[in-house]
């Protein structure tokens, strides 16, 4: 196309079009989802894309498409650009003359020659959130998770300490939705944190969304989203509670794995950090460890890069952290301190030891419901009290029949009238 005129069709259109994405999203996403794109072609107001195969196609029009029209607004100076994306048919590979595969191979690098980040920050606040983690601040309600939730925007926004007292290791800007706060109410949280914390609250850059909602089980929400981290740029984004910003099942494995992927995917996409605020069940158990009492599908724990949990016991107030990649850290005491009619989290210098309660094992927790039943239990009467994976309750059930300390029956499962005779029975 010698004819045509630089940047406005053809090659030159494609070439303005995909530097300007490549200023906006980070490298690993550019080459995976943007590179690859083949022809670009302008018709009136309509933006021809081609591209490898269906995935990119697919992925392009469900997550790309408003920045790819907007980048294409700017350089063309068409307004109103609608997309239109087709895959590039692929000539399927033969075999030569010998009958050897004519097939591309994948490409393929020594994990010696593997890209090294030009930073590697292991934490954006030391010991509570590692950098650019995916994770959730858990605890039951009125526990102090929203103040938590605020007191980390305050502290990354101005590369404060967080409470006081966790450094914060990679400052940047912060976005917040918070669904349960009216403006003022989030306000005056924010304030009063940023003067307790001897911050300029005026120049504090905590940027809230204001949309009335946010259903991010929506794909225009989704993209609406995705398009205002890649015009903020934010270091930390806050999503207080999950359960305000879907209206899916969360006890369907499926319908949470597909938000959390479309969440790792916009971590991903856009270097931020992404806190969830989210609710303990309400028969949370003690002993049964502080990830698995998250509400909803055991996917979310099994997810989440970081998780702050909040925990009340005898009055007392703990913070606990976790992480895929750093140490765990905790218990910290906290408490809930007045200051200027509003209240803030603060860390309690000298406390008395946090009580946490010990956790039993399996097996004790198993005999101890089979000792307080009046019938007996089946495997999954026992996984549903226990909330724990089936194939832990039957290795459990296998080895303490084995001891004699419990016995199968048609019912279920019950403690022996004559203990400590081995019953051998297959389960």
């Amino acid at each position: 196309m010698s004819g045509e005129e630089p940047g406005t069709s053809g090659t030159g259109l494609r070439d303005r079009i995909l530097s300007r994405v490549a200023a906006v999203v980070s490298p690993a996403c550019f080459d995976t989802w943007f590179r690859p794109i083949g022809a670009v072609e302008m018709e009136g107001n309509v933006l021809h894309l081609t591209v490898p195969n269906e995935t990119f196609r697919a992925t392009l029009s469900g997550h790309y498409a408003g920045l790819l029209c907007n980048t294409a607004e700017q350089v063309a100076g068409v307004a109103g650009i609608e997309l239109s994306i087709s895959v590039q048919e692929q000539p399927r590979a033969g075999r030569d003359e010998t009958g050897n595969s004519c097939a591309t191979p994948l490409p393929v690098v020594r994990a010696s020659a593997l890209e090294v980040p030009a930073r590697r920050d292991i934490w954006l606040i030391e010991h509570l959130w590692t950098h650019q983690a995916v994770g959730v601040i858990g605890g039951c309600p009125k526990s102090g998770k929203t103040w938590l939730a605020l007191e980390m925007a305050v502290s990354v926004a101005a590369g404060s300490p967080c409470l006081g007292a966790f450094p914060v290791h990679t400052p940047g800007p912060v976005l917040l939705y918070a669904a349960e706060d009216s403006a003022a109410d989030l306000r005056a949280r924010i304030e009063t944190i940023s003067r307790v914390r001897g911050v300029c609250f005026e120049q504090l850059d905590v940027r809230v969304i204001t949309a009335e909602s946010l259903r991010l089980d929506r794909l225009e929400d989704q993209d609406r989203l995705e398009a205002t981290l890649a015009l903020h740029r934010p270091a930390l984004l806050i999503l207080d509670p999950l359960v305000r910003v879907h209206a899916i099942d969360e006890n369907v494995a499926g319908q949470v794995a597909a938000l959390l992927g479309y969440l790792r995917s916009l971590q991903r996409t856009n270097g931020a950090a992404i806190t969830l605020v989210h609710h303990v069940r309400k028969n949370a158990s003690p002993t049964s460890g502080a990830g698995n009492n998250l509400r909803g599908s055991g996917d979310l724990y099994a997810w989440l890069d970081s998780f702050l949990y909040l925990r009340k016991h005898q009055g007392q107030l703990a913070l606990s952290s976790e992480h895929r990649s750093a140490p765990s850290f905790g218990p910290v005491a906290l408490d809930l301190a007045p200051r200027d009619g509003h209240t803030h989290l603060r860390v309690i210098m000298d406390p008395a030891p946090v009580p946490i309660p010990a956790q039993d094992s399996l097996a004790d927790r198993v005999i101890g419901l089979l000792s307080g039943s009046a019938e007996p239990l089946t495997v999954e009467a026992l996984r549903t009290r226990l909330k724990v994976r089936n194939q832990k309750v039957v290795e459990t059930l296998r080895q303490l029949s084995t001891e004699g300390k419990i016995q199968r029956l048609a019912q279920g499962y019950a403690i022996p009238t004559f203990p400590n005779q081995p019953v051998q029975l297959s389960l």
